[in-house]
């Protein structure tokens, strides 16, 4: 049984990383744009909905953050060593 070349799974995943840190970030941005009325401000009903919206997407932010930064250095780990 042969095994798959690490080198090439390592570079997938850190591609899937990025893409995935990406797309979260783009899904966190349009919600916010979405929400914006014609003064550039963003319109909640209740100040606990705002408080918990904010409080999950700056935790999605660092995460995507992180997925980013994860899956760009496991694909230049294979390419520099």
């Amino acid at each position: 049984m042969k095994i798959i070349n690490s080198g090439f799974t390592v570079i997938t995943i850190g591609i899937f990383f990025v893409f995935l840190g990406l797309f979260i970030r783009y899904k966190i941005n349009k919600r916010r744009f979405n929400r914006k009325g014609p003064g550039g401000l963003q319109h909640f009903k209740k100040y606990e909905q705002a408080w918990l919206v904010s409080l999950i997407e700056r935790i999605l932010m660092v995460l995507s953050f992180v997925l980013i930064v994860t899956g760009v250095i496991f694909s230049l780990a294979v390419i520099i060593f």
